[in-house]
């Protein structure tokens, strides 16, 4: 009895500093508004549930299948943070789409808004539209020289030309000049187009839009988590009492789901190239 007690005791000193960094830190991103209510809390009655499994059972296996997912939310947050910073770069792109598209309706041979509208179409990955796009710009700038400066229209944006050049240069993979269907009537328009060829809305401009809020972002990595934390011991328990054929299955399976959450998290919708070069 005493034993048993001595080693309850131990396992609790053990398990308890790690499961409270786990729960402290959720609780902080809830009450910083970083993560909605509901999900924090969801989170934190997972960080319990898993604490009082690792606590409850004798089957070491599970014990420690139970600790990996819990500390895998420290393990994924550095992945998180690039994850939330990469959001906010699309969002704020998303925003300068917005300002290029209502001042292009205002001001159609706004030469700098079209420039401006192709740059960032190119961030949020649709390379074939922003090359299109800009193609079609260039070729729409006079060529006649000013005969006092000896220049043309043309010449004053030589720098964008280029990085036109560049871009189709660089942009090699097909996946990124196939047409995008419009989001409203599921029209399949060409790169080069901004309104749909079907029902006429800016579709590029609808699907910038969709970029969610950093907070629902942050949500979808809670509740990723939250997924993750509950298979890993699941498989493990699986695996326990399965034995033979049925512990590979487990493992199988459990990697399988795990793959397609970490996919769900971190896939991204928007096609963002991993680095780009702006016109400034």
């Amino acid at each position: 009895m005493i034993g048993e007690t001595l080693e309850m005791v131990i396992t609790l000193a053990f398990l308890f500093p790690i499961f409270m960094v786990c729960l402290v830190r959720v609780l902080w991103w809830t009450v910083a508004g970083d993560i909605d209510v509901a999900p924090g809390i969801l989170a934190m009655i997972m960080i319990i549930v898993a604490f009082a499994f690792a606590a409850g059972t004798k089957n070491p296996v599970g014990q420690g299948a139970t600790i990996i997912a819990t500390l895998s939310l420290m393990v994924m947050f550095p992945f998180a943070s690039n994850y939330l910073d990469r959001h906010d770069l699309r969002e704020i792109n998303a925003e300068h789409i917005d300002r290029a598209f209502l001042e292009l309706s205002l001001h159609p041979d706004n030469f700098p808004a079209w420039f401006k509208l192709c740059d960032s179409l190119f961030q949020a990955g649709y390379h074939g539209h922003a090359i299109a796009l800009g193609e079609q710009t260039i070729n729409r700038l006079p060529v006649e020289r000013d005969p006092f400066k000896n220049v043309s229209l043309r010449d004053m944006y030589l720098s964008e030309e280029r990085m036109i050049k560049q871009w189709r240069v660089d942009s090699r993979d097909p996946k990124r000049h196939k047409p995008v269907a419009c989001p409203k009537c599921g029209a399949m328009n060409q790169p080069g187009t901004i309104n749909c060829v079907k029902c006429g809305i800016p579709y590029l401009l609808l699907l910038s839009r969709k970029i969610g809020t950093r907070s629902r972002a942050f949500t979808k990595l809670v509740i990723g988590w939250a997924l993750i934390s509950a298979i890993i011991p699941l498989a493990a328990f699986w695996g326990t009492i399965a034995g033979g054929p049925g512990l590979f299955m487990g493992i199988f399976v459990g990697l399988l789901i795990l793959g397609g959450v970490l996919y769900w998290i971190f896939r991204d919708p928007s096609g963002q190239p991993e680095r780009f070069t702006p016109f400034s």
